[in-house]
């Protein structure tokens, strides 16, 4: 037995076949229900596809001009919208926002509030540019090793002949391992040798 979802999610007939009983019946309720959202008698319970066709029916009428408002609801609508600009309370009960009065502070706030907020971008920059911890100057007598500052990497990897030149990731891998392990001895060293 065929339920008003199958339409929808059933096969789609030719455009040239006859409608059957089950598609007509569907379409007359369709119609008479939104016959009754249109009339503002929207039923509380119906299928979530009918609810959608609804939406998008009530979506096209409004845009092809088909829905008017009362004159009473235009005027409110209005009215509430002129009440906003000059900063009044709505008619819901709601206080608009107050607009800035005085043309000369209209013309310069803008300005004012970019100029704040520029002053304290830079104030922060400047914080955080003073406050950056400067790196620990050598003790006396102390030099940082050559080889901490330095690592040559000819010795790891040697010549590279002909013959290994398609060996570049193990060789990249020596490297990194090296340089990985003179990172560890320089933390090491930094901490007191503890890791």
């Amino acid at each position: 037995m065929a339920t008003d979802d199958d339409i929808l999610t059933g096969p789609v007939p030719g455009p040239d076949d006859e409608p059957s009983a089950a598609e007509r019946a569907h379409a007359r309720t369709f119609a008479d229900l939104i016959d009754k959202t249109l009339a503002g008698r929207t039923p509380p319970a119906m299928s979530t596809d009918d609810r959608a066709l609804i939406e998008v029916a009530t979506v096209i009428r409004a845009a092809s001009g088909g829905m008017e408002l009362p004159a009473s609801r235009q005027r409110s609508i209005v009215e509430d919208a002129l009440r906003q600009a000059v900063g009044g309370v709505t008619s819901s009960g709601s206080l608009a926002t107050t607009p800035i009065t005085s043309a000369r502070r209209r013309r310069w706030a803008p300005w004012a509030v970019a100029g704040a907020s520029t002053l304290v971008a830079a104030a922060a920059v400047l914080a955080m540019w003073l406050r950056a911890p400067k790196p620990p100057a050598p003790a006396d007598g102390e030099r940082t090793p050559t080889a901490w500052r330095s690592r040559p990497s000819d010795p790891l990897v040697g010549e590279i002949t002909r013959a290994h030149v398609d060996e570049a990731s193990a060789r990249i891998d020596v490297i990194f391992a090296d340089r990985l392990e003179g990172f560890r001895q320089v933390r090491l060293h930094r901490r007191g040798g503890r890791p």
